[in-house]
């Protein structure tokens, strides 16, 4: 990919999401990146999960990028 991505370690909950959040930087621009909560999921075992889980989530992210599938907010979903 010729997109420039850095992914900062940040892997967070965000309780008014309901999702893991992350953020990368795309050619010097900050991008939020947000994981929902699945159903019955308790949060800090699902960011635990993420965080264990972190370079395929980052794959997603890379793809989601490249696909362009920003929100309106400029935010990835995955």
């Amino acid at each position: 990919m010729n997109q420039q991505l850095i992914f900062n370690n940040d892997f967070a909950f965000d309780a008014t999401r309901q999702a893991v959040s992350f953020s990368c930087l795309v050619s010097g621009l900050k991008v939020v990146c947000l994981i929902p909560l699945p159903a019955q999921q308790v949060p800090s075992v699902f960011l635990q999960q993420t965080k264990a889980d972190a370079f395929s989530w980052e794959d997603r992210a890379e793809q989601a990028i490249a696909d362009d599938a920003y929100n309106s907010a400029g935010e990835i979903w995955l």
